[in-house]
């Protein structure tokens, strides 16, 4: 027999009431949002009409083996590696075009830090020279560049998968240029 303590079943009965009501909170969070197969659109004048709460800087974006490229997107605090194909939408004028991006694969990186740990700052050693992005970087200073000293994982676009697959460390050399990267920050920053 259970000796009768006095509210000992009234707090077992408000313990099972909020264990209860956050599994129902946590069931009806909403997921992280996907963007595969959503289309960005680049106007001449007004530049990229990315999804809202998104950003991205001209240093988080690579281009790749024929109509695509990789970016990096924050979209609300989250990081996230998009490979989208590239489409001319309607030619303006010499060099000024309507562009399409579709997001063709996404990958979501929660803990990594945009342009930083997570960058596309990359070439390929062998006969794929662009299309490859770093996560979990770890950079060391040489003169006024970093180089990559370690990643968790180096990903590349698959141009006819058109998927990130993982591959060799040993197939990238990564470098970046932060007084570069600040100049694109300051232009891309600067009213127009």
């Amino acid at each position: 027999m259970i000796p009768r303590v006095p509210g000992l079943w009234q707090m077992l009965a408000c313990a099972a009431i909020l264990a209860a009501s956050s599994a129902a909170t946590a069931a009806d969070a909403p997921a992280e949002e996907s963007f595969i197969g959503r289309p960005i659109y680049s106007e001449p004048t007004t530049g990229l009409q990315m999804p809202p709460t998104c950003v991205i800087e001209p240093s988080w974006r690579a281009h790749t083996s024929g109509d695509f490229e990789l970016w990096i997107v924050v979209c609300g605090q989250t990081a996230h590696a998009w490979m989208v194909r590239r489409q001319v939408v309607e030619m303006l004028g010499a060099g000024l075009a309507r562009l399409r991006f579709q997001v063709v694969d996404e990958r979501v990186y929660p803990g990594e830090s945009a342009g930083e740990s997570l960058s596309v700052q990359c070439t390929g050693r062998g006969k794929d020279m662009d299309g490859y992005l770093v996560v979990g970087a770890k950079w060391r200073q040489d003169g006024k560049e970093l180089r990559l000293a370690s990643a968790l994982t180096v990903l590349h676009a698959d141009p006819v998968k058109q998927v990130l697959v993982n591959v060799d460390a040993g197939q990238v050399d990564c470098v970046r240029f932060p007084q570069r990267e600040a100049t694109m920050r300051q232009l891309q920053q600067a009213p127009r």
